[in-house]
């Protein structure tokens, strides 16, 4: 288990004699384009007889730059940490990416947290790295700097699956286009989402089919809107994933203005208010549809109640 620490509360001499090896990154997603980097750096780690370090961010620079939800998050910082805590890393540093943060040259990143706080031997990063104000730190200016110190910088190719690059941005397109395939395929897991469980306008309910809404459509990645299949996981239940029809969007048929995320939790009763739960999207099925009536919504509710029980394998 990694030990977790803050930056700006590292004694300068704590990392002195562990011969550290770092890697730096935001890290969202951690999907296997960045996992590939952390191993590399784990794996020298363990060579040399030292210590991996992972430094990484409570919020995307954007988010700083932008003064707002500029970037929204594929998946949330916590689970960020626990993701990174499981590969093997020996320590995770947390930097609070604020306005100081932000306005840091590259030079003194280097002097005053490479060499003065971690006391790096090496140092891993991936292609097109960029660091500092306005970033103008590269990976040229990192290995003219370091040299000097006798710290070797590892350069670690872009990972492509199937010719495509492996990247949180490629990820967020599919995620826009609801390619849950896609985004499986680059990000190494199904596509999820989590949130505590809130009182929504009870229209599902009264339809016949009672849902679990999470409010995160403002901060997290959602698939595109539209009804997919997928599973539910209620914190602190004994149940095995849950399987799931999940509405991603605004309900155009009633003409609500807010987006949610709604899951109907199929052959399931109970009350799971302000539950924490996590929805996995497996298979999207269709786009939103405005109908004109209300019987012609639940119609289609059976029918994808149908299709879902044939995904499944279940009884409806």
């Amino acid at each position: 288990m990694a030990k977790l620490l803050e930056l700006k509360k590292i004694d300068r001499e704590y990392f002195k004699d562990k011969n550290p090896v770092a890697v730096i990154g935001f890290f969202d997603g951690v999907h296997p384009g960045h996992r590939k980097i952390l191993e590399s750096c784990i794996k020298k780690a363990k060579k040399i007889n030292g210590v991996s370090i992972v430094l990484t961010f409570n919020k995307p620079p954007l988010n700083v730059i932008k003064s707002k939800m500029f970037k929204k998050l594929i998946i949330p910082y916590e689970e960020k940490i626990k993701i990174l805590s499981g590969l093997g890393i020996d320590y995770i540093v947390k930097a609070n990416f604020d306005s100081g943060f932000l306005t840091m040259e590259p030079d003194m990143f280097c002097r005053d947290i490479l060499i003065g706080r971690f006391h790096i031997k090496e140092i891993f990063v991936g292609s097109g790295f960029n660091f500092g104000f306005k970033a103008k730190g590269d990976i040229l200016f990192l290995k003219r700097f370091l040299k000097s110190y006798g710290i070797k910088v590892n350069v670690v190719p872009l990972l492509k699956i199937k010719n495509e690059v492996v990247s949180s941005t490629n990820i967020r397109k599919y995620y826009s286009q609801g390619e849950i395939r896609q985004i499986k395929n680059l990000l190494g897991r199904d596509p999820q989402v989590q949130g505590i469980v809130v009182k929504g306008a009870g229209r599902g309910r009264q339809l016949g089919f009672p849902t679990a809404n999470i409010d995160i459509c403002e901060i997290f990645v959602t698939p595109k809107d539209g009804v997919y299949l997928g599973t539910v996981e209620i914190d602190g239940s004994k149940h095995r994933p849950l399987p799931a029809i999940v509405n991603v969007g605004d309900n155009p048929t009633f003409k609500e203005s807010k987006k949610w995320i709604e899951a109907f939790i199929i052959n399931f009763k109970g009350n799971i208010y302000q539950k924490k739960i996590r929805i996995s999207f497996l298979k999207r099925l269709r786009d939103e549809i405005v109908f004109e009536s209300k019987d012609k919504l639940i119609n289609q509710m059976k029918m994808d109640l149908q299709y879902a029980g044939k995904y499944f394998n279940i009884k409806i």
